[in-house]
């Protein structure tokens, strides 16, 4: 099978680009420009030609780079929406679109959930909770968190619950939804333990041999200073859509699973 992958670039992209090449299919990289094309249809027809299927993994947590402005909507919603129309005019019924779980009223967490609500019932959503896996953004964070000896986390991002994945049961799961042979359930797509932040923290502390961090609560008048310059200053993942999204707990029984085979355990190779 040949499936487009839009995103193929980001972190999700790459692993669902060599989960597809392991099964025997082909990944096709889209390579749309400007990405004021990207909301509409017509855009997409010239890519989809030929193609068995389509995966939408493109995302951002900024709303605004490179001088484009309202990214999140775009990208989350209004794009992937033009996406599944052009599949419904080629005829295309295999499309994943990769949303988020997320809480919150934030610019990111609307622009999911309305995106959620223009592809139900015409693409398989994954909703994913913290993903992490080797040269992930996440798995970055922590690792560097659990090397502090002491910790200086907001009391909100301590106490949220996340429930990570693998991006490769990620990957894989998709590629099953891909090449299912009936329409594939959307995807509640989370690990297999659910725990605060802080404790993914000192687990992976633990597991490089160190003591217990000593954890220091910062102030929320700090937190949120330090959140507006990353909107500024855009050397990591950290801003406000960041400080927004681990202010509210990522966790919900899976549903909807593809996957066959068990999941990772949560520390299991993530971190090379």
């Amino acid at each position: 099978m040949k499936i487009l992958v839009i995103g193929a670039g980001g972190f999700i992209g790459r692993h669902v680009c060599a989960a597809l090449a392991t099964a025997g299919h082909e990944a096709v990289r889209a390579r749309l420009q400007p990405l004021a094309r990207w909301e509409h249809p017509e855009a997409w027809a010239p890519w989809l030609a030929g193609m068995d299927g389509a995966v939408y993994t493109a995302g951002c947590l900024r709303d605004r780079a490179g001088g484009a402005h309202d990214l999140l909507d775009l990208m989350h919603h209004r794009a992937p929406a033009a996406l599944a129309d052009a599949c419904n005019a080629a005829g295309i019924t295999r499309l994943v679109h990769i949303s988020a779980l997320c809480g919150g009223i934030s610019a990111y967490a609307r622009s999911k959930h309305a995106g959620d609500i223009a592809l139900a019932g015409r693409a398989c959503i994954v909703r994913p909770s913290l993903v992490i896996g080797p040269g992930g953004v996440s798995s970055r964070m922590l690792d560097r968190l659990s090397r502090l000896p002491w910790l200086p986390l907001p009391a909100s991002v301590a106490r949220c619950r996340v429930q990570p994945i693998h991006a490769e049961d990620l990957a894989a799961g998709i590629v099953a939804a891909l090449t299912s042979r009936r329409p594939a359930a959307s995807w509640t797509a989370v690990g297999p333990e659910a725990a605060t932040v802080a404790d993914w923290i000192a687990r992976r502390r633990a597991a490089r041999g160190s003591r217990p961090a000593r954890h220091i609560e910062l102030p929320d008048a700090l937190t949120r200073l330090s959140a507006r310059i990353g909107d500024s200053v855009q050397l990591g993942p950290w801003c406000s859509t960041a400080l927004e999204l681990l202010a509210h707990d990522s966790t919900e029984p899976s549903a909807g699973s593809p996957l066959t085979r068990p999941l990772h355990a949560v520390m299991e190779g993530a971190w090379a």
